[in-house]
């Protein structure tokens, strides 16, 4: 265990042992025999408080720089000194901790940690998206609200195959899908083709534990199409029109909007710079008129930063709406995201900004995968937009807007590229959560073999492991994300080979690799493409 530093010695009570890698149908691997057969001789069942503490804590906590001297099967707890610990005051605890108290030193010298949703446990729950909705503090404002009872209009392309791809079963089974339309073709069915509003809604819909959870997945849902993508005239703006007056109609308390407009098939129709003053334009006033009736409007900035136009799109430009730019997940604006307009006369747009390169999303064709542009960045903040309506619904839709811009990390500076930077809502409920590292932690894709003793890749894995250990293991299990034990197999030394159909036709997702050998057992995460 290495030399013990000194220092205060605090206890830290755990939350539970959820998914924990032991077995109370395998005590061999935590009981000596004597143990279990005096349990067996006076008919003593082996419980919950027999089982280790989860392995996961433990390494969570000296990751953060903790000594753990012991730990305590029956109370599931922990005895630790603060070690490589700079500034303990800085120290936030992750939410598998429920209390944690000074059992011995100066209380003087002690402080209240402070407690945190961020930690290896959230990025496991929100799989892939864990990136997009971590930037913005996402998992902060989904422990005050996920949209519940918040109803989201989605004015997109259309929505193929959201009707029976399985990364919707959530949705549809809670009836959160409120009815469709398409102001295309009326009479069509919104389902039948496109898939850009499929991977729209996904940001924000989606919700499977452990493969990907979208930025208001309680919200309900109206899908519209105003978008023909066959061709690009003005009339799809008056498409637009229309959808959003549905969308009042039919009580959407949101808007998102992956949409816009500057140039046409025919040049005769297109907009010129003049026109971005955002109060003149038809569909700009229309969306104006949407937030004065009380909906949050949320839109894309435009994906023309690389092009000869390079400025944001209409309906975007709206003085009155909520205008996202896109950043990479290292929070650099993305090349091409559409800029604001300089000078006397317009605008400071975009408003604010979200990841928008390399989005985890879904596909038309129901497969989880990334793709990039401020159609996605838009839904990452309109899906929040919605959590904030749940969250505050005395606030009006501007107010909510409003919030949403100075929760920006540049605010109230404003520039043509992030406009108000990348919002925070931690921040919107007292929590000190440092956003700037996203680096997605459920992803092992190195283990220190000095640390662990055992690396298994590759990780991210498809139908194929290596396992190199220090020491023997004769058997290797992944369990999924829900407990359930999906794959086993013996080894036979400490470089094993483990190639098998079962784990391609394993979901995508995260699992838990269990090592076990003489009274030994492992775990690690890997994440399934």
């Amino acid at each position: 265990m290495g030399t013990e530093p000194v220092g205060n010695i605090y206890w830290i009570q755990f939350q539970s042992k959820a998914n924990t890698p032991y077995s109370l149908g395998e005590p061999e691997y935590y009981l000596s025999p004597r143990a279990i057969e005096r349990r067996n001789k006076h008919a003593i069942a082996i419980d919950s408080t027999d089982l280790p503490v989860n392995p996961a804590y433990v390494d969570s906590l000296k990751s953060l720089g903790f000594y753990v001297k012991h730990t305590s099967r029956w109370m599931n707890g922990a005895i630790v000194i603060p070690d490589k610990i700079q500034n303990i005051h800085s120290i936030v605890l992750p939410s598998f901790v429920k209390s944690i108290e000074l059992r011995k030193g100066d209380p003087l010298k002690s402080t209240k940690l402070k407690f945190s949703d961020v930690d290896s446990l959230t990025a496991v729950k929100y799989g892939s998206s864990f990136t997009q909705v971590s930037m913005v503090g996402g998992q902060v404002l989904h422990n005050h609200s996920k949209g519940k009872g918040v109803v989201v209009g989605v004015i997109d392309a259309g929505f193929l195959n959201v009707n029976k791809i399985p990364a919707f079963n959530n949705l549809r089974s809670r009836n959160g899908i409120l009815g469709s339309y398409d102001f295309v073709e009326s009479g069509n069915s919104v389902y039948g083709e496109l898939s850009h509003g499929t991977s729209v809604l996904s940001i924000m819909a989606c919700s499977d534990e452990g493969v990907m959870i979208g930025s208001a997945p309680e919200a309900d849902y109206w899908l519209l199409r105003s978008e023909d993508a066959d061709t690009e005239f003005p009339v799809e703006e008056d498409y637009w029109i229309i959808a959003a007056e549905f969308a009042d109609s039919v009580g959407c308390d949101v808007i998102n909007t992956s949409l816009g407009y500057t140039t046409f098939d025919n040049p005769i129709f297109n907009h010129t710079y003049s026109e971005f003053d955002g109060k003149t334009m038809r569909i700009s006033k229309a969306a104006n008129l949407a937030v004065d009736k009380g909906i949050v409007v949320v839109c894309s900035a435009g994906n023309s930063g690389k092009d000869y136009w390079g400025h944001i799109v209409v309906p975007s430009e709206a003085e009155k709406v909520l205008c996202v730019a896109a950043v990479d997940t290292s929070k650099v604006v993305a090349d091409f995201s559409s800029r604001g307009f300089t000078g006397e006369g317009f605008l400071p747009k975009p408003d604010i900004s979200a990841m928008g390169a390399d989005v985890s999303l879904v596909g038309g064709g129901g497969s989880l995968g990334i793709g990039s542009g401020t159609s996605f960045s838009s839904p990452v903040l309109a899906g929040f937009a919605a959590c904030l309506v749940g969250a505050f619904p005395e606030k009006s839709a501007s107010e909510i807007i409003e919030i949403i811009r100075k929760s920006g990390d540049r605010y109230p500076a404003n520039d043509v590229e992030y406009g108000y930077g990348i919002p925070n809502f931690a921040k919107l409920f007292g929590a000190e959560i440092d956003t700037t590292t996203t680096t997605d932690t459920t992803t092992v894709n190195v283990i220190n073999v000095e640390e662990s003793n055992v690396m298994i890749y590759p990780n991210p894995f498809t139908n194929r492991l290596s396992i190199l250990s220090g020491t023997s293991y004769n058997h290797f299990e992944l369990i999924s994300f829900e407990g359930k034990k999906v794959f086993s197999t013996s080894i036979h030394s400490s470089t094993s080979e483990i190639s098998s159909e079962a784990l391609s036709n394993l979901s995508k997702g995260v699992y838990f690799a269990v090592l076990k050998g003489d009274r030994k057992v492992k775990s690690l995460k890997l994440i399934k493409y």
